[in-house]
């Protein structure tokens, strides 16, 4: 009688188990869904957990596919991968078990498969087209499901690519533009290079407006090369009467802070909510540098009014707290200012890789952006970003420079300025808090020469010549148009003077030690 307890306390925990993992298919957002696993790890026995695996290969939800090979990278290899490897090679297991198996191992564990295991599914696409069904299902209410989908798919030879473009042929046209959509931004150009054409032939035919609007977003995205491709089939539309007739942008607006000494800014394109049922807010976040085509993004598409900063009017400061402990503040910008600067992003990362790699949920959520009219920067703004250089026969104002550069150290956006060349001096420890015998003109020199000296100065000056034309947008957008100036004269010098003789390198250091000195 001891025994029943304990099978009655295994079952319920089973079941609660089977109903954890079952609540992974609702999961949109990747860092939610690692979340909700590192808990049902948390609450289970290995022993439980392994079991459940084994039940769940078959899985129909890509999701819960996606939440159990989270699952096996939490637990210990030799309790996990045997049975894994066991699955794969029996062939009493439906493929899409086998495939399941598989896949986990080599993606999630890092195991190697021998492709003499699923030998026998070669030149079978049931269970790949099974999958796939199960994606496009799935993606009509929670689209991450698709780029979970065409992520894992780029993890394999272009064959299986290939593999999955002839698939979607058996789909109903109209579901096959999203995957398209995605698929055409693959890494690979002759992958992406096929997504393209058949999203051209699907506008000229059935599929009509949607691929229609595909095309025209990825023409303001993909690499140079693709991006022209999509505009000579939108110029064949047009001559056969089909023209795509961008929406209005009701609704977006667009917050932009100031830049760091790197030449990183952060940009958000938010959108308000339209129905408080749907919860169908959407935040899109940059992390960009211009000047240097860097660019890392996070996007949501399913938020609450109270979660979006406030919509007010340009050249407003906003204080958001996001939730990391420290409010972020943001100046209000046109919408097509904030896209401009992000088209400009963008060409500056295709010229330094053609091949480069978008990051993953820009791919899903670009659409968002892009399909409105194309932006063009102001022509009252271009100059501000302008890389004009001065010529060998120019000499400095340097009164102008020095007065410049004062005026700018004290501004609050360049408070963070100010951080990084206090953490230059915390790194060289001059002297003990409070010393007044320190000679602060003459250890700015020190540094400065130094500087001066390290063969990667010249890449210093460059980033903090495009992190100043950004500062001078900003200031311009925030109507001051004196200090705009400022930056924008000292981004033109930043790059011809030498560092020991720059004073804004010169003021930032000096400010620096000063806040060091009496911290």
């Amino acid at each position: 009688m001891a025994e029943e307890p304990r099978i009655i306390n295994t079952f319920q925990q089973r079941r609660q188990l089977e109903e954890a993992l079952a609540t992974l298919a609702a999961t949109h957002a990747e860092a939610e869904l690692v979340d909700q696993v590192r808990a049902i790890a948390d609450r289970f026995s290995a022993e439980l957990l392994v079991a459940a695996v084994q039940r769940n290969l078959g899985t129909t939800s890509s999701q819960v596919r996606g939440g159990i090979g989270h699952l096996c990278a939490l637990l210990p290899p030799e309790l996990i991968v045997p049975p894994l490897r066991a699955v794969v090679a029996d062939r009493q297991h439906a493929p899409l078990q086998r495939t399941t198996a598989a896949l986990i191992l080599e993606r999630y564990l890092g195991e190697t498969v021998s492709p003499a295991l699923m030998g026998d599914l070669a030149g079978s696409d049931d269970a790949a087209f099974q999958s796939l069904l199960e994606a496009i299902e799935e993606g009509r209410t929670n689209r991450h499901v698709l780029l979970e989908y065409v992520t894992q798919m780029a993890e394999h030879p272009v064959d299986v690519a290939f593999m999955v473009l002839g698939l979607l042929d058996r789909l109903a046209p109209a579901d096959r533009v999203e995957l398209l959509r995605l698929i055409a931004q693959d890494q690979r150009h002759q992958v992406a290079r096929v997504a393209v054409e058949r999203l051209a032939m699907l506008a000229a035919a059935e599929a009509g407006e949607a691929a229609h609007r595909a095309l025209y977003v990825l023409a303001q995205t993909l690499s140079p090369t693709l991006a022209e491709l999509c505009e000579r089939s939108l110029r064949k539309l047009q001559f056969t009467g089909r023209r795509f007739q961008p929406p209005d942008p009701a609704g977006w607006h667009a917050l932009l802070s100031a830049a760091d000494t790197g030449g990183f800014a952060t940009l958000w394109f938010v959108h308000d909510v339209t129905d408080p049922a749907r919860e169908d807010g959407a935040l899109l976040a940059f992390v960009l540098a211009p000047a240097d085509g860097v660019l890392q993004f996070s996007g949501v598409e399913t938020m609450e009014q109270t979660q979006l900063p406030s919509h007010g009017k340009v050249g407003d400061l906003v204080n958001f707290d996001n939730g990391g402990g420290k409010p972020a503040l943001l100046l209000q910008i046109p919408f097509d200012v904030g896209r401009a600067l992000v088209s400009r992003t963008l060409d500056a990362w295709w010229a330094r890789d053609a091949q480069a790699d978008l990051p993953g949920e820009y791919k899903l959520y670009n659409d968002l952006l892009w399909q409105f009219a194309p932006a063009e920067m102001p022509e009252s703004l271009a100059p501000f970003l302008a890389e004009e250089i001065t010529t060998g026969l120019e000499q400095p104002d340097v009164a102008a420079l020095e007065a410049a550069a004062g005026a700018l150290i004290e501004h609050p956006i360049f408070a963070g300025w100010v951080g990084w060349a206090t953490a230059v001096w915390s790194t060289l420890q001059p002297a003990r808090s409070g010393d007044s015998t320190v000679n602060t003109a003459a250890l700015t020199g020190v540094v400065l020469r130094e500087i001066d000296g390290l063969p990667n100065r010249s890449l210093l000056q460059t980033t903090m010549a495009g992190a100043l034309r950004l500062q001078a947008l900003w200031l311009a957008l925030h109507s001051e148009e004196e200090m705009a100036g400022h930056a924008a004269l000292l981004a033109r010098w930043m790059t011809a003077l030498p560092v020991r003789k720059n004073p804004l390198l010169a003021g930032l250091l000096h400010a620096g030690l000063e806040r060091t000195l009496h911290s």
